[in-house]
């Protein structure tokens, strides 16, 4: 549990991460606020909560279809992204998480990271591979999990937006490792 009440929640992904200055810090803030939520695009997951339950086997056939959809188009996002990443993050460093929560982030720190270096973080969640996570951090710990050095990056500036769809994750796979243990027994 975080600080803030937020759980850290076990997952590995690809994260992107730059050391930065305190006074790039409100210039990546300015940047962190101007990102727009994507209501243009379908959004499977938050649409979930505004399925019209009076249309019970219906609303089960779509939500069934929606999700094989989303995964497909979530896979093709990550294929297409993979030449233009190269690109955008050519200044970051690439590393995998160990955990995530809505406040902060545990990645393995593949460089020479000290506590109290500021971070500008970009990652893409596995639910949703078509919204950009970006924000602000500041590492406050070092430490050793399986083998390898972590770093804790607590976040600064980090959109609302973002900070939800982080505790949706976390929701999701706690259901399905909810599931998972329901099919052993």
């Amino acid at each position: 549990m975080s600080e803030e009440g937020y759980r850290l929640i076990e997952s590995k992904f690809v994260i992107y991460y730059t050391k930065i200055t305190q006074e790039q810090l409100q210039k990546e803030k300015g940047e962190i606020n101007r990102i727009e939520s994507h209501d243009d695009s379908f959004n499977f997951l938050m649409a979930q909560n505004n399925i019209d339950s009076s249309y019970d086997n219906l609303n089960k056939a779509f939500v069934v279809m929606m999700k094989e959809i989303d995964a497909k188009l979530n896979y093709l996002i990550t294929l297409l992204r993979d030449g233009k990443e190269k690109e955008k993050f050519l200044n970051y460093n690439k590393s995998y998480t160990c955990s995530v929560s809505a406040s902060e982030i545990n990645f393995i720190n593949n460089s020479s990271l000290q506590i109290g270096d500021f971070l500008s973080i970009s990652f893409f969640l596995p639910i949703s591979s078509h919204n950009e996570i970006k924000a602000t951090a500041k590492v406050e710990d070092i430490f050793q999990k399986n083998g390898n050095s972590c770093a804790k990056a607590k976040f600064i500036d980090i959109n609302r937006d973002s900070q939800e769809l982080i505790i949706y994750y976390g929701l999701l796979l706690d259901r399905e490792r909810l599931k998972s243990k329901q099919l052993e027994l």
